[in-house]
């Protein structure tokens, strides 16, 4: 039998981050989000280098192991776009050998190994299997401690954005057998373009009715680099340039309440 929804965790080469330790601790914590859904139907694919130091999977998660090279990864202050083409070149491999075996009716939802999820993702999917999936337009941004960022175009900024019916994300092999990298670039190894061309091909995806996902930020081993919140979402040149939108930004920062924990298992201690 086909479960509905199948969460996907590509995890960095080892050699690629400084500090592994951080990395084991972030995906412990994004596993513990994950498997803390309201139903039972879903299953979790953690992709990672063999021989990596993986925590405890948690029940209806396991590890697809894979011999991915260390990415050369240019200077992203210099060469912006090579170093993201390598990102998406490294991630979109990862989670093509993650879909194996997926079967075509499944829903798949690509979580980077340091985000969160909400524990009712597999039961809205459970009730909603005709649909083509859905973007998660509304989410928090989230960089540990009491404060969090609710952030529109959540889609946008993170990874931790999409639930797609399997058979919609297509095909990755060319006509003579080999990865189709155009293909697993665009649609696998990046979350700006899936929206718009499930769109162009007639097969809209919906909008989440809740805020889906929480990104987490200041983690020095995300391939994002991002730092501090608040110099993330309301820089202070803001104040200057764009008055208006710092003031409606301002306005989006929310206490970390008791819900908002239990909903995305988010920790007391974040690092």
């Amino acid at each position: 039998m086909t479960v509905p929804l199948v969460f996907v965790i590509p995890v960095r080469h080892p050699a690629s981050v400084k500090d592994w330790t951080a990395v084991q601790f972030c995906l412990a914590q994004t596993l513990a989000s994950v498997a803390a859904q309201t139903v039972s139907t879903w299953q979790c694919v953690v992709v990672a280098n063999a021989g990596s130091d993986l925590p405890v999977m948690p029940l209806n998660a396991r590890v697809v192991w894979v011999n991915l090279p260390l990415p050369e990864m240019p200077d992203r202050n210099r060469e912006q776009e090579r170093f993201y083409d390598a990102v998406r070149r490294d991630k979109g491999l990862r989670i093509h050998a993650g879909l194996e075996g997926v079967g075509e009716d499944a829903f798949v939802m690509v979580v980077d190994f340091d985000d969160f999820v909400h524990r009712r993702l597999a039961e809205f999917v459970a009730a909603e299997l005709g649909a083509p999936g859905w973007t998660i337009d509304r989410g928090y941004v989230w960089g540990g401690g009491s404060w969090c960022f609710e952030k529109p175009g959540f889609h946008m900024l993170c990874g931790t954005s999409h639930i797609i019916r399997r058979a919609l994300l297509g095909r990755f092999l060319t006509e003579d057998g080999r990865p189709d990298m155009m293909a697993i670039k665009r649609r696998l190894g990046s979350h700006v373009f899936i929206h718009d061309d499930l769109a162009t091909q007639g097969q809209p995806l919906g909008s989440l009715p809740f805020a889906g996902a929480v990104y987490r930020v200041g983690n020095p081993q995300s391939t994002s680099g991002n730092g501090n919140l608040a110099r993330l979402m309301t820089p202070r040149t803001d104040l200057i340039s764009h008055p208006r939108r710092f003031a409606r930004n301002v306005l989006r920062y929310r206490r970390v309440s008791h819900a908002l924990r239990r909903d995305f298992t988010l920790p007391f201690d974040p690092w």
